[in-house]
């Protein structure tokens, strides 16, 4: 049997805009919701350390 995640376009990589750019060419009806999930988690994922890497730069900087 084939694995229908075969025919899915890789996960995007890369900063905001590579990764715009890179979902800009690729068709909307061929992304399953799976693979939207999946590019949201990891996008939030990232984000959520970027964020946590500013809140530690913001306290570092903090005068007590």
């Amino acid at each position: 049997m084939e694995d229908p995640r075969s025919h899915e376009p890789d996960d995007l990589t890369g900063a905001v805009d590579d990764r715009q750019r890179q979902l800009a060419l690729l068709a909307a009806e061929s992304l399953s919701a799976e693979w939207l999930r999946r590019q949201l988690d990891n996008a939030l994922l990232a984000w959520s350390a970027a964020e946590t890497e500013v809140d530690i730069s913001r306290e570092a900087h903090t005068d007590y």
